[in-house]
């Protein structure tokens, strides 16, 4: 993992994750004896937040001081750092890598760090980006849940609230897939999990995903199984509310910043809130995370329950962050056995000549807002749909204009 940047989750194998956790163990282990680890000493690490952030932005931060090392930071890059003289992307990472070894970066445009590892070698870690993703948060979110049950396979996770412009979500949806977890996603309508996210569990995960407006709706659960003399119970479908089916109960705020006018709908925390009543009717063993900051979908009433694990979460994130940053910066390495089992990273997929009935339609990707090779795509299944290079939302590819034209000829190797 040395020098490696973290863009994605998929940038990481399930095998170098199970390994950073044992590091994250490891690390815990060793601060038991020494007030500060000097893994890191004399590395600097760079924090270039073009959006405001508490937990990403400090945990990194203390992460990597725990470690022994420096910060240097741009808490306001949008105001503060020479973004509000006109300066791109590509230039300010140009010159802030000449400062760090390691930079962490997190931008209101999708896609914005993956055109930062295009331009400089200095590590990129993506502290969020747009809509996109959040990987590092997805990293501490699975920990979490594994330290919590033993284990993700066969899990019941609800991802609740604004699935659409929730980056946290997409990135734990993918991991969660990935290691075996059942996923409910839950939303008020308007803000349900985007399509392209669904097809690409479903499509590459083999996961089938349940979906609900509502926290508290009525769904169809599994009959009694069979009595000890061998008789079966009643086979009649039983019904129950979602929340009492539920392993891992995910909270998420709605992105107000990121709505349009007309989707800012007053009250849509209403249909996912947790409250005391609602987390009666759930499990004893069950957990509720939040990647906070919260609003009304969380109620404080229930901070003291057991079951509210986010604040345990939110220490997580640091630990996590320090194995995260040791190994990019390849001051330890990946337990042996995760460094063999570790799964080659994935092939790329043939780039997409520029054509401008081609690019991007989303709004928000970096391709329609900054100085970067437009028309970069990955091929998906039967290469009849791609993926942006950037953003990961998905264009299809135009029909050809014979029968018998192969859609390959748009592609170039």
């Amino acid at each position: 993992m040395k020098r490696r940047s973290i863009i994605s989750i998929n940038d990481l194998s399930n095998a170098e994750i199970e390994g950073l956790f044992r590091v994250v163990s490891d690390l815990q282990q060793a601060r038991k004896s020494t007030r500060q680890l000097d893994l890191c000493r004399g590395d600097i690490l760079a924090t270039l937040f073009y959006e405001s952030s508490t937990r990403t932005r400090l945990s990194f931060e203390s992460a990597m001081l725990r470690l022994g090392g420096q910060v240097i930071s741009a808490p306001n890059a949008l105001t503060t750092s020479s973004a509000a003289k006109g300066e791109t992307i590509r230039d300010t990472v140009r010159v802030v890598q000449h400062y760090a070894d390691v930079i962490v970066m997190r931008h209101f445009l999708d896609g914005a760090t993956r055109v930062a590892t295009e331009m400089v070698k200095t590590p990129i870690i993506n502290g969020g980006d747009g809509s996109h993703e959040h990987p590092t948060q997805t990293l501490c979110d699975l920990y979490t849940m594994q330290k919590e049950f033993g284990g993700l396979e066969g899990i019941r996770v609800a991802l609740c609230g604004d699935l659409k412009y929730g980056r946290t979500v997409h990135s734990l949806a993918i991991g969660l897939a990935r290691f075996g977890a059942r996923i409910i996603c839950v939303a008020p309508p308007g803000f349900e999990m985007p399509g392209y996210m669904v097809r690409r569990l479903e499509r590459d995960y083999a996961c089938k995903v349940e979906t609900y407006d509502r926290l508290d709706a009525v769904t169809s659960m599994p009959a009694a199984p069979p009595s000890e003399n061998g008789a079966s119970e009643e086979t009649s479908t039983l019904f129950g509310d979602i929340i009492s089916t539920l392993d891992v109960v995910y909270l998420t705020r709605v992105q107000k910043e990121r709505l349009a006018e007309h989707d800012r709908t007053p009250a849509v925390e209403s249909s996912y809130a947790m409250s005391a009543a609602l987390l009666r009717r759930a499990k004893r063993e069950a957990v509720i995370l939040h990647p906070l900051p919260r609003q009304d979908e969380l109620s404080y009433a229930i901070d003291h329950d057991r079951r509210a694990a986010y604040f345990r979460q939110a220490g997580n994130g640091v630990w996590v962050r320090m194995a995260l940053l040791a190994l990019v910066l390849g001051r330890i390495e990946l337990p042996a056995g995760e460094r063999a089992a570790a799964e080659p990273e994935p092939r790329r997929a043939p780039r997409l000549s520029r054509r401008k009935a081609l690019l991007c339609g989303n709004a928000k990707c970096v391709s329609q807002h900054a100085e970067v090779e437009a028309g970069k795509y990955w091929a998906t299944e039967n290469e009849t749909r791609l993926s942006c290079y950037y953003c990961d939302q998905e264009v299809d590819l135009p029909q050809p204009s014979h029968p018998d034209e192969s859609q390959r000829t748009l592609l170039e190797s």
